[in-house]
């Protein structure tokens, strides 16, 4: 095995490794980035269809694909990108089903990533001031306000300033119109019934692609392609970390024990700095098999509360059609796609409707778009109708039975794999409740009519897959559904009440940062990747090259 001389090691090449090569390879730092999946070719990622639905057909019925599957954007996507769960499994009790998508791959899951970047508000990083329940940040809106700034202007990012305190402003490079049935959807929610509506903000996944170009929402075509440009970034692809060994004096860590994933072989790696970037409970499983408890070698957690605290966003998602518009009613055409900034949002966040019947903590938003699904008009029951989804997200407390342990079982390379324990809370069901009103009254002002999809399309057989649908069922999907996890190894004021300080660093063994969504204290209801990438650069700039 090849590699050069290096400085920092960096686990994970998604979004929070991209970030974390790209600030440390511009102070001059070498950086060797670890990724468990393969580097692939655009061509490769690319979606091919029919080849992509007979394999999915082929992952379903093998059961690589089984907990995958049931996510949306398997079904968009090509399901490449989605790892192979016999080879890299997960247990959990029968009665709380958690489905966890994992992206093993060079870009990690910025290549299915639908690509929404939204700001948290001041608020959201002290919320227990307001309702007296758990922890807050250890860092302020401020102190990530000009990260923000770099990651929204480094990537390109489209919006519009709207000036509403739950969604700060960013830096955008312009706009993506709505659709005409947007606008008069949002133009109906907020004069009758005062609710806030924004376009959404993010990347335009769609054009930016060029025939040799990865899209701008994937690290490999933003942060990793000009962190290899610096010429102080090499990546090893198809090695799994296994967890790291400290010495006993230092406390420091200095092995990195990884498995070449093509022939099962062990490489123990000297290292300075370890910066972990792997995905929450990827991240976390490394940490439970480098902590003292499972390794005689490893650091100490003087909290106790490694792998607790484990938190997503609680959806609730309907169809629905509205009348179509007289600009769109003989357009045969099928409308913009669907993309990170091509949608819009309702961000209430604690500024809830209807506040006489809130019967729980926290806030939520509503994705929503129009005339973006792609559906060729052939395929529609009712020419005259436009379809649209609203899909609510809201916060989820931070529970220590929400958990992430090592399970007794191992995988294929002998590494224990993670067992997550999680379910929702009456906190979050009650929200659930509260989000299905609020996305009824939403349609209901604009005309539109909740609907199945064996109602809005005429696809032959339909009902037999949306039956079995967990997102099209009348419950909130399980957790991990909307691949928003976060949380386990919280970021906080003292050793005794978090895992890492604010500056990321594993209280006691401070050449270890945790930089992906492991670190959070609470999950607020955004979309988490930009905070993610935001936290990354902070943490990465405060390394100073020795």
């Amino acid at each position: 095995m090849d590699i050069n001389p290096y400085d920092a090691i960096v686990v994970g090449s998604g979004a929070t490794g991209g970030v974390a090569a790209l600030t440390l390879a511009e102070q001059g730092i070498r950086v060797l980035v670890i990724e468990a999946g393969p580097q692939i070719k655009r061509t490769e990622a690319s979606s091919n269809e029919p080849k992509d639905t007979l394999n999915r057909l082929s992952g379903i019925i093998s059961k690589k694909h089984a907990n995958q599957s049931q996510h949306p954007g398997y079904w968009k996507n090509n399901p490449d990108l989605y790892s192979n769960e016999s080879n890299h499994p997960y247990s959990q009790p029968k009665n709380k089903p958690f489905l966890w998508t994992q992206g093993k791959q060079y870009g990690g899951r910025t290549l299915t990533w639908g690509g929404i970047t939204l700001r948290f508000s001041r608020d959201d990083f002290h919320p227990s001031k307001k309702d007296g329940y758990g922890p807050d940040w250890p860092i302020s809106y401020d102190e990530l306000s000009p990260h923000y700034d770099f990651i929204e202007r480094f990537c390109g990012i489209y919006g519009q300033k709207d000036n509403i305190k739950e969604v700060p402003n960013g830096e955008y490079i312009g706009e993506i119109p709505l659709t005409n049935n947007e606008s008069i959807f949002g133009n109906q929610v907020k004069s009758k019934l005062n609710y806030p509506f924004i376009q959404s903000r993010g990347f335009d996944r769609n054009s930016s692609v060029k025939e040799d170009k990865w899209p701008k929402s994937s690290s490999i075509g933003t942060t990793l392609k000009k962190a290899l440009n610096t010429g102080n970034v090499q990546v090893l692809s198809n090695h799994l970390v296994e967890s790291f060994e400290t010495e006993k004096i230092t406390e420091l860590a200095s092995k990195i024990i990884i498995v070449n994933l093509e022939n099962g072989q062990r490489i123990s790696l000297n290292c300075d700095l370890i910066i972990l970037c792997a995905s929450t409970i990827s991240t976390l499983r490394i940490l439970l098999n480098s902590e003292i408890k499972s390794n005689s070698s490893g650091f100490t957690d003087p909290s106790g509360k490694l792998g607790k605290f484990l938190m997503d966003h609680i959806s609730i998602c309907r169809f629905f059609s509205v009348p179509n518009t007289i600009q769109t009613k003989n357009n045969t055409r099928p409308g913009p796609n669907l993309s990170g900034a091509g949608s819009f949002f309702i961000p209430f966040g604690t500024n809830l409707p209807k506040p006489e019947s809130i019967n729980f903590l926290r806030g939520y938003g509503i994705w929503g778009a129009i005339d973006r699904l792609g559906i060729p008009k052939f395929l529609q029951k009712d020419l005259n109708s436009s379809t649209g989804f609203l899909i609510a997200h809201g916060e989820v407390l931070a529970r220590e039975e929400n958990s992430v342990s090592l399970s007794n079982k191992t995988d294929r390379w002998g590494i224990p794999i993670p067992h997550i324990e999680f379910e929702w809370s009456d906190n979050e069901l009650n929200m659930a409740k509260h989000m299905e009103s609020t996305i009824k009254d939403s349609i209901e002002a604009a005309d539109g009519e909740i609907k199945g999809i064996d109602e809005l399309l005429k696809i032959p057989y339909t009902g037999l897959f949306t039956k079995k649908s967990i997102a099209l069922s009348g419950n909130p999907p399980p957790p991990g559904y909307y691949i928003h996890e976060v949380g386990g190894a919280a970021m906080g004021f003292s050793q005794e009440d978090s895992v890492v300080n604010k500056l990321n660093k594993l209280w006691r063994c401070k050449n270890v940062l945790v930089l992906d969504g492991a670190c959070w204290p609470t999950s607020s209801w955004q979309s988490p990747t930009l905070t993610m990438m935001a936290i990354s650069r902070r943490a990465c700039l405060k390394i100073k090259k020795s």
